[in-house]
């Protein structure tokens, strides 16, 4: 019996150890980003039978329960941070190539421009084409390093006003004669390489047109000035007797022209946005197509999306961010650098994005604190002193005991 006794103290004096360590880690651990705390739980052993029931043996750690319950979220001024609001965990490569997941979303663009975990894993999500559509395939985010290749112009639209109190000019129009015209306007487009263009449009009221074409508007373009090998540049507008345009907004044929060692320029242009008010002239263009431009920043969104903006003023979707949520959370194994690993308790992962089933969504520019209670674990540390001095006092006793009967089987 006296044995038995000693190892039922052991077995608390053990708990008491293991439950330290817990409570050590949580408190060591209390401004690590992303950390859930953990305690230890415990099972009763045991012992001999008295009279035929079984008596507790002492005390034996059954595993650890983690709370993964939320923790605070506070803003970093890194704009490719993030935290989760909500289920779910940012899903890494490690260098194995094995799949590992977390809640800590500090994230940096490395050298390669892979985009890269707290401890250098990459960041996993699926890629955004360039229509938008986004890939099927989970894999390594990847930011572009290169050159944004330019967009030739395709569209030019026009809009504003036409002062229909301007006088009517009978001269045929003629871009280099300002007495020929009444208003004009322009626009910057770009050709095939990337080089800006000027896109003037000149407008000249010719007169009273045929009901119910109220009065027209002649109208003519040119390219850095000239009009030399231009087609599709001129044309006719019809407005009502209220200033509303109703005929020639959208010409039938596309303007084109050849900017020098570029491929040839086709412009739709949209001129619906025109009136004809007592008001004076006042009218702006817009044109599609970009220069060619360098990254400049990385971005992350409330919902996952990674975007780089460019010198040239784009700004383009490259990802999404993937998130992973678990049947069972507890049953995740934790490994080193205090990520975890999926295992037979945990169930297989279901990978998505931000909002999607049960999965949380983005906070942006945020990191989660660790959701340690450190006064709870300051409690758990005084409980756990007296705990210990309690079995330390029953090894006292108990070798007093022992002392006693050896002394009584020597006398």
């Amino acid at each position: 019996m006296a044995g038995d006794a000693l190892s039922v103290i052991q077995t608390g004096l053990q708990g008491v150890e293991t439950a330290m360590q817990a409570v050590s880690d949580d408190l060591a651990n209390s401004g690590t980003t992303g950390f859930q705390s953990e305690t230890v739980a415990f099972e009763t052993l045991l012992g001999a039978f008295v009279a035929g029931n079984p008596l507790g043996g002492g005390v034996e750690a059954q595993g650890i329960v983690r709370d993964f319950s939320q923790g605070a979220i506070v803003q970093t001024n890194s704009p490719t941070d993030m935290a989760i609001q909500g289920n779910g965990f940012f899903v890494f490569q490690d260098p194995s190539g094995s799949q590992v997941y977390s809640r800590n979303g500090h994230t940096i663009v490395g050298a390669t421009g892979s985009l890269l975990s707290f401890n250098g894993d990459q960041v996993l999500g699926y890629a955004i084409g360039a229509g938008g559509a986004v890939g099927g395939l989970l894999g390594p985010i990847t930011i572009p390093q290169g050159l944004l290749a330019p967009t030739a112009s395709t569209q030019s639209s026009l809009n504003g006003n036409l002062d229909s109190a301007s006088g009517v000019i009978a001269a045929a129009l003629n871009p280099a004669l300002p007495t020929t015209y009444n208003a004009s306007v322009s626009v910057q487009v770009y050709d095939s390489l990337g080089n800006t263009h000027v896109l003037s449009l000149f407008f000249q009221n010719s007169g009273p047109g045929v009901l119910p074409v109220a009065e027209n508007w002649n109208w003519t373009a040119t390219l850095d000035g000239s009009a030399v090998g231009m087609t599709g540049n001129n044309g006719t507008l019809g407005f009502d007797a209220s200033g509303n345009l109703i005929s020639g907004g959208l010409p039938a044929a596309p303007l084109t022209a050849t900017p020098a060692g570029a491929a040839a320029l086709s412009l739709n242009l949209n001129l619906n946005g025109l009136t004809q008010f007592a008001s004076p002239n006042a009218t702006t263009g817009t044109a599609n197509g970009n220069a060619s431009g360098g990254p400049l920043s990385v971005q992350i969104d409330n919902k996952g999306i990674v975007s780089v903006s460019y010198s040239n003023g784009q700004i383009i979707k490259i990802a999404l961010v993937a998130v992973a949520t678990f049947p069972s959370e507890q049953g995740l194994a934790l490994s080193n650098g205090g990520v975890y690993q999926q295992s037979s308790s945990s169930g297989q992962p279901t990978i998505s994005t931000a909002g999607a089933g049960s999965a949380g969504v983005i906070r942006p520019s945020s990191l989660e604190s660790s959701n340690v209670d450190t006064t709870s674990q300051l409690i758990s540390l005084v409980v756990l002193q007296r705990s210990f001095q309690a079995n330390s006092k029953a090894l006292q006793t108990q070798d007093n005991i022992l002392g006693a009967v050896l002394q009584l089987q020597t006398t």
